[in-house]
């Protein structure tokens, strides 16, 4: 699981930067851990190995299920975007989602879509599954026309469904992503004109989980996931003063 080069992360933000109504502090500390063990992973080879999802989970060793979020099966290029993007996406979800809410889109889509795995890829990992939780709910969020949103979630999840697309073989990965990093272009230039693409971005979402569900990708059985636990009701807002983190507009 790796999808696309970490730097197109910082094409999707445009050069904008937004204020922030909460610090991002389950992000972070998800992002720490999961940092920590790619470190680990690096400094032992064996440790992918032990952790990642194989057919054993279903077999005495279930923890496989929680362990294979945390180790990756992309290289260095791949675990340096898995970070990226949990980075982006995770603070742009935390503007939305309650810490509780954002910990249950990401571990519970990812879970749930290793799950799936042993079925249709018995073996791998990485965290981009439970990535794809957050990208769920910023879709939802989307469609709702949430003002709670960052300007950058705008133009990084449809970056994000053009990067696990990009897992999908051969000739149709290569289409995706240009077919993603087009579409994500065409909406920040929307966006610059006034044109709102806010549904339209979240339409990509619910075709891309589509798609890879066809390919029996479980990228889209994560998407569904983290789209299915968003759709009940509002995200709810933070029950949090508004902590303003002045990073300028």
């Amino acid at each position: 699981m790796h999808p696309s080069p970490a730097r197109a992360v910082t094409s999707a933000l445009g050069g904008h930067v937004t204020d922030l109504t909460r610090p991002p502090v389950a992000t972070s500390l998800i992002l720490a851990a999961t940092a920590a063990m790619s470190v680990a992973q690096w400094l032992y080879p064996g440790l992918l190995a032990r952790l990642e999802r194989t057919p054993a989970e279903l077999h005495g060793q279930p923890w496989r299920v929680l362990t294979s979020l945390f180790v990756q099966d992309g290289g260095l290029v791949g675990t340096l975007s898995n970070l990226a993007f949990l980075l982006v996406l995770g603070v742009a979800a935390e503007q939305v989602l309650t810490r509780h809410r954002l910990l249950l889109h990401y571990f519970g889509a990812g879970i749930l879509s290793q799950l799936v795995g042993t079925a249709w890829q018995p073996v791998g990992g990485g965290n981009s599954v439970a990535v794809c939780g957050l990208a769920g709910a910023l879709a939802v969020a989307l469609w709702r026309g949430d003002e709670r949103l960052p300007r950058f979630a705008e133009a990084a999840t449809p970056l994000w469904c053009a990067a696990v697309l990009g897992t999908l073989p051969g000739e149709w990965s290569l289409a995706a992503v240009v077919a993603g990093v087009l579409g994500m272009r065409y909406a920040a230039r929307s966006r610059s004109r006034g044109i709102r693409t806010a549904r339209a971005v979240a339409a990509v979402v619910v075709l891309t989980a589509a798609v890879l569900i066809v390919f029996h990708n479980i990228h889209g059985a994560a998407l569904a996931v983290g789209l299915a636990l968003a759709l009940p009701g509002r995200l709810p807002a933070t029950r949090h003063p508004s902590i303003r983190m002045g990073l300028g507009r």
